[in-house]
């Protein structure tokens, strides 16, 4: 292999995965992981298989790629107000590709509703009307501004009203509160908007009520509030996680539900998939050295790698160390901070975990899988 490189353990991805199922199938729930943390058909298949309901997509575009990948069922979890992407959303429809997408606004139904008029949609298109967070992301702001959007899609022939969601992942401690009650609070919105929408009747075109959150810090929590939905119609809770599968050594390892300090029943700990290793390529200073991986490489967008392994050059024992840590990441290389004895030296190869897999996944367009002993057995390519 050409330095630096990633790796996914496949016994990681494997017990993560079925982690993951089994705590579904515990609470009832659907999962539908969010397919831009990796992009990669071989994972989705994985994921898929292990019972997954859906995938989400970030945007129409990462949906075409993941139902060019085999993929049958997408949630764009944002909404759509582009024509050429609403028509791509009916043709796909008539051709029996099941496919949501978000609604926040009247303005943003028309557009919808207006396209897919021009067009003679054949079938309604299922959306879902989500909540946000004041300064925070997407979603409407309070149940009244729901209520108005949700009026809008009720009064559109184009447009079926499938249920809510919304994104509890960027809320953190404020104003004296935690950020796990601050999460509780907005999930009570999100059922609270459900139970409204409900008592106008504007769910009575659906199916099932689709009632979604949960990003891969607080999906307990999901679980825990969304049990107090209570409506007529049969309800599908479905969770989003994406970055379960393969989790991190930084960031989700301190959040998850099933990281560092575990809050499911089963109190099982997702495991870290995710390794990159670059070579040693100076130690210009007692105390320093600089690895040839960067922010080309690996995510540094939360928290910095993390040094895990070493592998001495001209051996093939790898050894696990600590101690020794990043204390800055430029493009192409990681400083470390090591002790003046340290004996690593020019040439030996390093291993890291990182924090936050989907900005480590888009720097690369073909990650191998391998075995316990870095044996290759397989090809994720990725799709960004």
């Amino acid at each position: 292999m050409p330095y630096p490189v990633a790796i996914i353990f496949d016994s990681a991805i494997e017990h993560n995965s079925a982690l993951m199922q089994d705590f579904c199938e515990r609470n009832g729930v659907s999962l539908a992981p969010h397919g831009k943390t990796t992009m990669a058909p071989a994972l989705f298949r994985r994921q898929l298989r292990d019972g997954a309901w859906a995938m989400t997509a970030a945007t129409v575009w990462q949906a075409r790629r993941m139902r060019g990948a085999g993929v049958e069922r997408v949630v764009i979890a944002n909404q759509v107000v582009v024509p050429g992407e609403i028509e791509w959303l009916a043709k796909s429809l008539d051709e029996g590709f099941e496919v949501y997408c978000y609604v926040d606004s009247v303005e943003g139904v028309d557009i919808m509703d207006q396209t897919l008029e021009r067009i003679g949609a054949a079938r309604p298109l299922p959306v879902l009307l989500e909540m946000g967070i004041s300064g925070g992301r997407t979603g409407v702001r309070t149940i009244a501004d729901g209520l108005l959007v949700a009026a809008a899609v009720d009064r559109s022939p184009h447009l079926v009203l499938a249920g809510t969601s919304g994104f509890e992942g960027i809320l953190g401690p404020l104003d004296g509160l935690s950020a796990q009650e601050r999460v509780d609070a907005f999930l009570d919105q999100v059922v609270e908007l459900t139970h409204a929408i409900d008592a106008e009747g504007w769910f009575e075109s659906a199916t099932e009520v689709i009632v979604s959150a949960g990003g891969s810090a607080y999906f307990d929590q999901v679980v825990d509030r969304f049990s107090h939905v209570n409506i007529d119609a049969p309800v599908r809770i479905v969770i989003r996680s994406g970055c379960y599968i393969t989790h991190d050594d930084g960031s989700l390892h301190q959040a998850s539900p099933m990281g560092e300090t575990p809050r499911t029943a089963q109190r099982d700990r997702l495991t870290a998939a995710i390794e990159v290793w670059g070579v040693v390529l100076s130690r210009p200073e007692p105390g320093r050295a600089l690895v040839g991986i960067g922010k080309r490489d690996a995510s540094a967008d939360g928290l910095l790698p993390v040094l895990k392994k070493i592998r001495r050059r001209g051996s093939t024992e790898i050894e696990e160390v600590s101690g020794d840590r990043v204390v800055e990441i430029h493009d192409q290389h990681a400083f470390l901070e090591l002790e003046p004895t340290d004996s690593l030296s020019v040439g030996d190869l390093v291993g890291f975990g990182i924090s936050h897999p989907c900005t480590t996944f888009d720097k690369w367009r073909a990650i191998p899988i391998v075995d316990d002993d870095y044996r290759v057995i397989e090809i994720a390519d990725t799709l960004f």
